[in-house]
C-alpha cells in the first residue's frame, strides 16, 4: 500500500498517515514495526495481544479449559453455549468470520498468534494511542502499549466526563477528531519545519 501511495504525484511522501479503530488497534502498530514510511499513525485503541478481548468475554474458567489443551471439551463447551445463546452465537460467528476457522479451540489458538509485545521494539513512528474510560475490548491495553513503545508516543484520555468513553468513542468522535488532527498537525507539520 505505502508503494502505491508513493507512487502517486499528489501524496506528499512526509506526510503518509496510518489510522486504525478497534482491532485496528492491533494491525497499525504491527505494521509500524516493519513499515517505517510511515509519517504518523494513530491506534484507537491500543491493543497489545488481540486473545485479550476474547478472553475478558469467555472468562478464567474456559481459559483455563484451553490452555489445558483438552479440545475437543473445549470445543463441546463453546459450541452448547452457543446453541443455546443465538445472540451470543451471532457475535461469535461475527468476531470468527475473518478468520475462517471452525473450531473455538483452533479459532482462540490462531488469535492468540496475534501479540504485538515481540515486536513493539521495532516500532520508531510517531504513534497516538487513545485510551477512553470504559474501554471494555481490551481494557488496559493502551496502557500497556504506551508503556511498551520506546519511540515517540503520545496517549490521549477520553473520559466519560467529556462524553467521549466506550470503545472508540462512539458518543465522542468530534472530540476524538479534533485531538487526532492537532496531534497530527503537530506532527506533519514538523514535516516541513512549520
Amino acid at each position: 500500500m505505502v508503494d502505491f501511495l508513493l507512487s502517486r504525484p499528489d501524496v506528499d511522501p512526509r506526510r503518509i498517515v496510518l489510522a486504525g479503530i478497534s482491532q485496528a488497534g492491533y494491525w497499525v502498530p504491527r505494521a509500524l514495526a516493519y513499515e517505517h514510511r510511515i509519517a504518523a499513525a494513530v491506534a484507537d485503541p491500543g491493543v497489545t495481544r488481540v486473545v485479550d478481548s476474547w478472553w475478558h468475554n469467555l472468562g478464567p474458567d474456559l481459559r483455563h479449559l484451553w490452555e489445558s489443551g483438552d479440545r475437543a471439551t473445549f470445543d463441546r463447551v463453546i459450541e452448547d453455549a452457543l446453541a443455546e445463546d443465538g445472540p451470543l452465537a451471532a457475535t461469535w460467528r461475527w468476531r470468527a468470520k475473518p478468520y475462517g476457522i471452525d473450531s473455538p479451540f483452533d479459532l482462540v489458538a490462531e488469535i492468540s498468534r496475534y501479540d504485538l509485545m515481540p515486536v513493539v521494539d521495532r516500532i520508531t513512528t510517531p504513534l497516538l494511542i487513545t485510551d477512553p474510560d470504559g474501554e471494555h475490548f481490551w481494557p488496559g491495553a493502551s496502557r500497556e502499549l504506551y508503556n511498551a513503545l520506546t519511540g515517540p508516543k503520545h496517549l490521549v484520555r477520553f473520559t466519560e466526563a467529556e462524553g467521549a468513553h466506550r470503545h472508540c468513542e462512539p458518543l465522542g468522535r468530534a472530540l476524538f477528531e479534533q485531538r487526532v488532527f492537532d496531534w497530527l498537525d503537530d506532527r506533519l507539520g514538523a514535516a516541513d519545519g512549520v
